[in-house]
C-alpha cells in the first residue's frame, strides 16, 4: 500500500454538519413522537379512570380490517 491509495483518518472531520443535523434532526423528532405518544397514553389511563369512577360501561366494535378475530 501507498501512500497515495492509503486514506487518512485524521484529513476527515467526525463532527462536520450533516451529521450534526442529522443527529439533531433525530433527536427533535423522536422527541416529538415520545411527546404525543406520552399524551396519548395519559388519555388512555385518564379515560380509565373516568369510566371506572362514573361506572360506564362501552361496548366497543371493531370491523376494522386489522382486527385480530377478523384476521384469524
Amino acid at each position: 500500500m501507498t501512500f497515495a491509495t492509503s486514506y487518512s483518518y485524521s484529513d476527515r472531520s467526525i463532527f462536520d454538519l450533516k451529521t450534526l443535523l442529522e443527529a439533531l434532526r433525530f433527536i427533535i423528532v423522536n422527541s416529538i413522537l415520545a411527546f404525543i405518544f406520552l399524551f396519548l397514553i395519559i388519555e388512555e389511563f385518564e379515560w380509565v379512570i373516568f369510566s371506572s369512577r362514573e361506572e360506564i360501561k362501552d361496548k366497543v366494535v371493531d370491523d376494522s380490517s386489522w382486527n385480530l378475530k377478523t384476521l384469524i
